[in-house]
């Protein structure tokens, strides 16, 4: 779940239940776009998008210098609730030119409705060349074709520990989940507490958890069933997805695994639930978050400043060592007509030509192309480069692929239940599988 969403969704989720239909397929097709419409096309270009403050600068920064070469001047509209204010400017009949959709689902439904413009064929070839393996497929939709590519990214498969702490108590990176689980047992034999684990997110409490699960299914049971699963060809109570959920049960739910114990997971917040990796004595060893808790309003400030030097991250651990299967979340531009001057700003916008002023504040370039040295400091860099994209298969967050009743509804909320001890694991798994909207 991408937090943006998380933020605008507790209350949206009503409002786009019917449209999100996880549209979305992880294979690369041809596109069949529509051309340019004939015309020396519009003067300003509207350009969406529900960007935090520090993003949205680089963005525009970005963007203008791209708009000044071509005689185009940008109207820049910031969304408070992207789902809500998207769904409510189409149905009004007076959508932005360009928006950019952190949830491929909505995106789709969109297509599906015949308010996008599709990217053309050579476009679609030309980014194929250098973006990481699998993001055509997430703004590919149901007809085939490609209605969204990415402008930029976060990396969800992420594991995070305190440089200092793991060199004292000789501590190997895991790269494997058995070397994992093992790491949990040995540190938890010490007599410490190995898991920092947070889920707390207002309205939206859960969802953390639901990028735990994602990246474990991506892992256990492979992309094609990710795909699958996602899309509901795969229950939750599948053989295929269930081991994703033995798994975190195994970490989550076993005494002295979790600082706080498993009920507490549920009430540290997301975005500080972290930060006991660096406290003395430590407070958990090992944490599980995305690229933005090396931000501002993550660690503490403390640490962002001598990140380099204080923070270790790996890459999530691999079921079989030397795969690298991803978990993304980012922003796909996708064009609302076809306006000559609106498609030119909306393929730069996913070219790898973007991103040069969003890389100073790290903001990562879905391009594996693209020059890492630009990166604000090693740590992202070293997201970028070993993580990124060197990726054996990306997959966007699957509760954003979900229905949103399932992927903003139920698949936290039954997790909620479920942690809190309110029911069993049966119980929640049956429960999100009967919440599925039925073909």
């Amino acid at each position: 779940m991408n937090p943006r969403r998380a933020a605008g969704t507790a209350f949206a989720a009503v409002t786009v239940a019917g449209l999100a239909s996880g549209c979305l397929s992880s294979s690369s097709t041809s596109s069949n776009g529509a051309s340019a419409a004939a015309g020396p096309g519009k003067s300003t270009v509207e350009v969406s998008y529900g960007f935090g403050d520090q993003q949205e600068v680089s963005f525009q920064k970005d963007v203008n210098a791209y708009a000044k070469t071509i005689g185009v001047t940008i109207k820049f509209t910031k969304a408070g609730a992207w789902d809500t204010e998207i769904n409510t400017r189409v149905a009004g009949g007076t959508p932005p030119d360009v928006g950019l959709f952190p949830q491929p689902g909505l995106m789709c439904d969109l297509a599906k409705q015949g308010k996008l413009t599709p990217y053309d064929d050579a476009t679609v070839s030309t980014d194929k060349a250098t973006l990481v393996n699998g993001f055509v497929g997430a703004g590919t939709c149901t007809d085939g074709k490609v209605y969204g590519l990415p402008a930029a990214v976060s990396v969800k498969s992420l594991l995070w520990y305190d440089q200092a702490a793991f060199k004292a108590g000789g501590y190997p990176v895991p790269t494997t989940l058995d070397e994992m689980a093992a790491l949990t047992d040995k540190i938890r034999g010490e007599g410490k507490v190995p898991w920092c684990i947070s889920a707390e997110s207002g309205q939206a409490t859960g969802w953390p958890i639901t990028d735990w699960i994602e990246d474990l299914v991506l892992r256990t049971a492979g992309p094609e069933n990710y795909d699958k699963w996602v899309k509901g060809e795969l229950k939750f109570n599948s053989p295929e997805i269930k081991p994703a959920y033995d798994y975190f049960h195994k970490i989550a739910f076993t005494d002295g695994n979790v600082r706080g114990g498993t009920k507490a997971i549920v009430s540290i917040n997301f975005q500080t639930g972290g930060n006991a990796l660096f406290t003395q004595p430590p407070g958990c060893y090992l944490f599980k978050q995305a690229t933005f808790i090396a931000n501002k309003g993550g660690f503490p400030d403390n640490v962002i400043a001598n990140l380099d030097s204080t923070v270790g991250v790996t890459a999530f651990p691999a079921k079989t060592a030397g795969d690298n299967p991803v978990e993304v979340g980012g922003d796909l531009a996708a064009a609302f007509n076809n306006d000559a001057n609106v498609l030119k700003v909306r393929n730069f916008i996913a070219s790898k030509e973007n991103g040069m002023e969003a890389a100073k504040t790290g903001g990562l370039s879905p391009h594996k192309t693209f020059d890492v040295s630009l990166y604000p400091n090693a740590t992202i860099q070293k997201i970028a480069r070993d993580v990124l994209y060197k990726a054996s298969a990306v997959r966007f967050d699957g509760s954003d692929l979900m229905p949103a009743v399932v992927g903003a509804g139920t698949f936290w909320t039954e997790t909620v239940k479920w942690i809190s001890g309110a029911e069993d694991q049966t119980a929640m798994l049956d429960n999100i599988d009967a919440s599925f909207p039925k073909p």
